[in-house]
């Protein structure tokens, strides 16, 4: 009976010590990093003027692949999709961060409560141009709104730009 549970306690053991192995070589090979929620960019068709109507009210919304620009001819909002994939043992939401960490040095201020994870930066150059740049998960969207004649942005655009954002992260969210 003693050499039944010696058998069996010797059978377990290497059972582990595969099983130990095998979920470290996953480990390693980065099986278990966090893919993120987005294998594409969503395209424009998340965005329509009810959506921008606090930047630009009477927009015309057109798409150029995963870039989309909403108009009325005097401003201009912009917004570009990446979708950033994970790399060895670090996921793509954790990328994602990383790259908005990198982005958002000294000149810019961090959002709460836009997405994930939100900067904006407001530039000081012709047409007062203000960028957001988010993360929904492992998605990072850009967005900027410029006055293309030159001029100052309306006041409407620097909270405008804030709530299309969160109103973008929020329909990305579903």
């Amino acid at each position: 009976m003693q050499r039944y549970w010696r058998i069996a306690l010797i059978v377990v053991a290497v059972v582990a010590a595969f099983g130990a192995t095998g979920l470290g070589v996953a480990l390693t090979l980065g099986v278990f990093a966090d893919a993120g929620r987005f294998k594409a960019a969503p395209g424009c068709a998340v965005l329509d003027a009810s959506l921008v109507a606090a930047v630009v009210p009477a927009a015309k919304v057109e798409a150029d692949g995963d870039n989309c620009t909403a108009g009325d001819g005097k401003t201009q909002l912009n917004v570009g999709f990446t979708v950033v994939p994970k790399k060895g043992t670090v996921g793509a939401p954790e990328l994602a961060s990383r790259y908005l960490d990198v982005v958002g040095g000294s000149g810019s201020e961090r959002l709460d409560g836009v997405g994930d994870q939100a900067i904006r930066q407001r530039v000081q150059a012709i047409g007062q141009p203000q960028i957001i740049t988010m993360r929904v998960s492992n998605l990072i969207v850009v967005l900027s709104v410029a006055n293309l004649e030159g001029g100052e942005l309306p006041a409407s655009a620097d909270t405008g730009l804030v709530e299309v954002a969160r109103s973008l992260a929020a329909k990305l969210n579903t």
